[in-house]
């Protein structure tokens, strides 16, 4: 048997609004159910603050092992009487060319007494992004890239606030966020004549010598033909928030009850997919990824840009679908604080929050009327050319909306695809008791919190309508967690944090339905059984840091803190090879052609051992005068996985298709930001440059595991007070325009892999983006 082993791990910041979670759907067809809020549905206009909580605390809500992010809205009796604010702004992308408008409005009203108000908002924006690169799929073949997206946001919000007394406070939001996300990715696929199965004597090897066990991975050969592809589709993404927030205060306590509902739709709710009908020969043409990167010597009588295929293929059946998704949250929480007269013990904080989650994915095929001719003449169809791959190329562009309506107009109605159906039900229940401390020259607060989790994964056994079936579990976990700081002198203090913390696994993660992927597709080794697991545990950490800030004046700080994380529970991504009776128990299909002859592999979750986070972080900050400061962070991160969670069920070393790379996902040794400003009472300008070094990106599915190598921007924030009411702001990113690059990274033998150590697999160029606008506040 062959097995793959990919460590999955979120140690990142839990995202919240107004102390909540926010119910959120992705776009992409493949795009993975997440427990994050999608941030891109909502926009800065709507935020009134920003809580960060590096540490954990009892009294915040579990998810978070590297912190939580509070996210407040604006309430209208904070603001002022009549506060009317608006702003017009253009951004331009050097990638797409476009240059696009956004319009924000806020209006928010008191009455006189200043107990009752009300605020409205709206945001609408438009953006048209393109991303260019190359890819391989080795050894299948590689390409240049495009994809472009016209996408429409549009934001509303509205919340009221009434105040009766001094001692209660009531507020209610409700937030309605949407987007647009039509999509197409463009590719010119061009593949490789020495597979396994052609002529490999031109061949040029990386990590062998193209002999024996381990020949190593074709790094500059000969080529086959093009393969030219489009991928039309159109998305959408919508969420909504509402809430209602009691307050009261009394002479010795505090209570806080808040309720609310949260819910979003999306997915990709059209695809389909325009395969080359000609595959054009390149024989004399060459392929040379031995720099770093990908590059191609076509023949002479092939000219990438000039290449119109006369026709395209529509894939239908599985290839012309929908996958809609669904994600909801009903939430309470009740707490309350007592305040204590006493010379240790200040205050005494208790509370309890439910919450009953819910997500769907889907998929439908679409039906077509009987004879559909789906071969679609583009000879005389050509729209000029569009840009593709990481460098100076270009392919043909033909219009996308006039084939999406000649696709549409084929449809008769669709059928569900129940071996895709994912369907979680989820509660949560969280308590806890924390204490609040001071006395002469220390403070801090102690307690735990205690949460338990009950799941349930719904799906279709053999999908199979008429077997609806479920899997179910449960875990429950104690959290506790203690804060101290203490002032060493007037300008100094000393901090010190101990906490478990928790992440759940995402829902994508726990469906566990039997699903496929790579059949009948362009690829004839990636077909996967991938198989989810509802009784995955949380992500747990045994943490602690210790640190000390200095304040060596009114606005200057000098800090330094060392972090330590003993992280459990990764999960595992096991790939084995499927036996013919495991393919029958799930009720999969029989693979014909060059499929046939690799089979299916199985891809199921399960948790692995843990690893280690061992850190330091860095702070600068000084104002040096005369409008002048800087500020300087810089994190070094010491992780690694446990060796054991790289081997199979039995303890036995994962064979050669493990990438053998112990380094957490998505964590970098080194991170830093520079910041150089300048402000007085008309101008304010920063320059600030971002940087962190390479990292691993692991992913169930064709992308695999691989790493991205470092990456930095350079960015500029300027703002032009043209009177006390009027601003105009200018921001770059990506000054530089960065690219980001990604390579194999598998330490073991990979043999024919572009998953082998220093292969150049994706490289996609970032685009730099200017943004100009004007605000008006009053």
């Amino acid at each position: 048997m062959r097995f793959q082993s990919a460590v999955l791990v979120l140690i990142s910041l839990k995202p919240t609004l107004n102390g909540q979670n926010v119910a959120s759907t992705g776009w992409f067809v493949l795009e993975p159910a997440k427990r994050s809020f999608n941030y891109t549905l909502l926009p800065s206009e709507l935020v009134g603050g920003l809580e960060v909580y590096k540490s954990s605390q009892a009294d915040l809500i579990e998810g978070g092992i590297g912190g939580t992010v509070i996210v407040n809205t604006r309430t209208p009796l904070d603001l002022d009487q009549h506060t009317v604010y608006g702003s017009i702004e253009a951004q331009y992308s050097d990638d797409s060319g476009e240059t696009d408008p956004q319009f924000s409005g806020l209006y928010s009203w008191k009455n006189e007494d200043e107990n009752f108000g009300f605020l409205v908002s709206a945001v609408s924006q438009e953006r048209n992004l393109q991303r260019q690169g190359n890819e391989a799929f080795w050894q299948w073949g590689a390409g240049p890239v495009g994809f472009e997206q016209d996408r429409k946001r549009t934001a509303f919000s509205t919340a009221l606030e009434y105040q009766p007394n001094d001692q209660l406070n009531i507020v209610v939001n409700y937030i309605d966020m949407q987007m647009e996300a039509d999509n197409t990715n463009y590719a010119l696929w061009l593949t490789q004549a020495d597979t396994t199965w052609g002529d490999q004597s031109e061949t040029t090897w990386l990590g062998g010598n193209g002999t024996g066990d381990n020949p190593g991975v074709q790094v500059a050969g000969p080529l086959n033909i093009a393969f030219y592809q489009m991928r039309p589709r159109e998305a959408t993404m919508k969420s909504d928030f509402v809430d209602i927030n009691l307050e009261y205060t009394g002479d010795t306590y505090k209570m806080k009850f808040v309720a609310g509902k949260t819910t979003s739709s999306g997915g990709t709710d059209f695809e389909m997919v325009m395969d080359d009908g000609l595959n054009p020969s390149l024989a004399g043409g060459t392929y040379d990824f031995t720099g770093g990167g990908q590059s191609w010597n076509l023949p002479a009588d092939f000219d990438m840009s000039e290449y119109n295929p006369g026709t395209l293929v529509m894939g239908t059946g599985t290839n012309f679908n929908a996958t809609p998704k669904t994600d909801e949250e009903s939430f309470a929480q009740f707490d309350i604080e007592f305040m204590l007269d006493n010379d240790f013990i200040t205050s005494v904080k208790t509370g309890v929050r439910w919450a009953d989650h819910e997500a769907t994915s889907r998929r439908f095929e679409f039906t077509q009327v009987d004879g559909f001719d789906n071969v679609y003449d583009v000879s005389n169809a050509s729209t000029g050319t569009y840009d593709v791959g990481a460098g100076s190329y270009q392919i043909q562009r033909f219009d996308v909306d006039a084939m999406k309506k000649w696709a549409k107009a084929s449809i008769t109605g669709k059928t569900e695809d129940y071996g895709a159906y994912s369907h979680i039900e989820e509660t949560n229940i969280g308590a806890y008791i924390m204490a609040n401390y001071s006395g002469e020259k220390y403070r801090g607060n102690f307690g735990v919190r205690y949460v338990t989790t009950d799941a349930k994964s719904i799906y279709y056994k053999g999908a199979d309508v008429n077997a609806r079936t479920s899997e179910d579990a449960d875990y429950n976990e104690f959290l506790p967690s203690v804060n101290f700081a203490y002032d060493i002198s007037d300008d100094m203090i000393w901090r010190v944090n101990a906490a478990r913390t928790m992440t759940r696994p995402q829902y994508n993660d726990m469906y566990f339905n039997p699903s496929l992927m790579g059949v009948s597709d362009d690829l004839p080794n990636n077909q996967r059984i991938i198989v989810g697991n509802p009784a995955l545990k949380p992500f747990t950490a045994n943490q602690f840091e210790t640190g000390i800030e200095w304040y060596f004046n009114e606005s200057s700080l000098l800090a330094a803190t060392v972090f330590y994380k003993d992280v459990s529970n990764f999960i595992v991504i096991g790939r084995r090879d499927a036996t013919a009776e495991e393919a029958a128990a799930f009720g999969v299909p029989e693979l014909t052609g060059d499929e046939k002859d690799f089979g299916y592999q199985i891809e199921e979750n399960s948790n692995g051992p843990g690893g280690e986070v061992l850190g330091l972080e860095l702070q600068y900050q000084q104002d040096f005068g005369n409008g002048f400061g800087t500020l300087i962070n810089y994190t070094y991160t010491d992780a690694k996985a446990d060796y054991a969670t790289y081997k199979n069920e039995e303890g036995v070393e994962v064979g050669v298709f493990d990438d053998w790379n112990v380094e957490l996902t998505d964590s970098s040794d080194h991170a830093f930001n520079v910041s150089g400003y300048y402000e007085n009472e008309l101008f304010y300008a920063r320059l600030s440059y971002n940087y962190r070094s390479e990292y691993m990106m692991r992913e169930a599915g064709s992308y695999g595991n691989r790493l991205h190598e470092g990456f930095g921007s350079l960015d500029l924030s300027a703002v032009y007070h043209v009177t006390d009411n009027v601003d105009v702001k200018l921001d770059v990113v990506n000054i530089l325009g960065e690219s980001s690059e990604q390579f194999g990274n598998h330490q073991r033998p990979m043999p024919y892999s572009g998953f082998t150590d220093g292969f150049p697999l994706y490289e996609y160029e970032q685009a730099t983006r200017y943004n100009l606008g004007l605000s008006v506040r009053f």
